[in-house]
């Protein structure tokens, strides 16, 4: 056996994320914040002015930014000229920050530059990624995501370069989250780990972070109901950090190949759509894991993936639409999506390899 794990990331747990901030920060004057209009009203924003003297704000980020919202975050920075960024968010301000930062020490102007081979990095500007959901991972990888909104497509930045230096959680952060995006986040960092298992690029480091995140996933799902403790909301953000850790070295597979057409067509939330076809790619998946499904399963202690799912479907009810009828989608619009749900750079990872009908069955098993 031959693998390898690597990731870069200095995380730091903190009940007090701006003191954690200011201690990274240290010296460094030129401080761009970047995060959501809502955070920016927040009273944590308000402690961000206390802890640090004079920074930046930018907030015209988009959910899943598009090549235009990012290129607006391009343009502020270069103005900007900042020593270090921190981003403040779910996975779109994070990502944001992501290219944004890579844009900059890549010595690109234009968006679409970034996709060039040829530009080389040159001085790397530092970044800080503080989440304020329990899900994207983001603040863990080096990819970040544009959506072409025109043509519906997703595209990934990617650069071993592009890792955030620092990840900082802060439960304090994401016990505001409304249910529905509660259920959302907690539902793709679910994805991820399922996905780090059950994919070609496994190794024994990032199979034992997937399994660590589903076992905190699978006993917290019951409690998310209004209101969430803050017991259960550390639990998930731990869940998500772990998950984070798995697929940051697998990436991503089919369920996220499958979401992303429901996304950029449906307006589907990213962590509903990639956990809708879970159900059917672990059929298909375990013919290829019988030896290790027993440790597994032991691990999260669960006795199945059937009760897993019993138990996302319970917490989804009344809260959260969980077939793709509810969004809108009609049977006619399955082959469209069977025929753009394997998407470069995801759908090799799966262990098993999905034909067009394989999609088109999974599709019509969440129709």
């Amino acid at each position: 056996m031959k693998w390898q794990y690597r990731n870069p990331v200095h995380i730091v747990f903190t009940q007090a994320f701006h003191k954690a901030l200011a201690e990274l920060i240290g010296n460094k004057k030129n401080v761009l914040v970047m995060c959501s209009e809502r955070f920016r009203l927040s009273r944590d924003f308000a402690r961000l002015k206390d802890s640090l003297a004079d920074f930046q704000c930018f907030t015209n980020i988009e959910r899943n930014p598009s090549f235009e919202s990012h290129q607006k975050a391009i343009d502020f920075a270069t103005s900007a000229a900042p020593e270090v960024i921190v981003a403040i968010g779910g996975g779109s301000v994070i990502d944001t920050a992501k290219v944004t930062r890579m844009a900059l020490f890549s010595s690109c102007r234009n968006v679409q530059d970034l996709f060039d081979s040829q530009k080389k990095p040159t001085k790397k500007t530092p970044l800080i990624a503080i989440p304020t959901t329990h899900g994207s991972g983001s603040e863990l990888t080096m990819w970040a995501t544009i959506w072409d909104k025109v043509k519906k497509t997703k595209h990934s930045v990617q650069n071993p370069l592009n890792y955030p230096d620092h990840a900082i959680y802060d439960v304090n952060l994401v016990t505001s989250l409304p249910i529905t995006t509660s259920i959302s986040s907690t539902f793709d960092a679910l994805s991820h780990a399922w996905e780090a298992l059950w994919n070609k690029n496994a190794n024994p480091v990032s199979s034992h972070f997937a399994t660590e995140a589903i076992r905190r996933i699978a006993a917290a799902l019951d409690k998310l109901v209004v209101p969430i403790s803050s017991e259960t909301r550390e639990n998930l953000l731990m869940a998500s950090m772990y998950a984070g850790l798995a697929f940051s070295n697998t990436k991503t597979a089919a369920a996220h190949s499958i979401s992303y057409p429901l996304t950029a067509y449906f307006n589907i939330p990213h962590g509903i759509a990639c956990s809708m076809p879970l159900h059917s790619l672990a059929k298909i998946n375990f013919r290829q894991m019988q030896n290790e499904l027993p440790g597994i399963f032991s691990r999260i202690q669960l006795g199945s993936f059937e009760e897993l799912w019993e138990r996302m479907l319970k917490t989804t009810r009344g809260k959260v639409p969980f077939s793709l009828r509810e969004y809108g989608i009609s049977n006619e619009d399955l082959e469209m999506l069977a025929d753009l749900g394997f998407s470069k750079g995801r759908m090799e990872n799966n262990i098993a390899v999905l034909s067009r009908q394989d999609v088109l069955n999974i599709l019509k098993d969440v129709f």
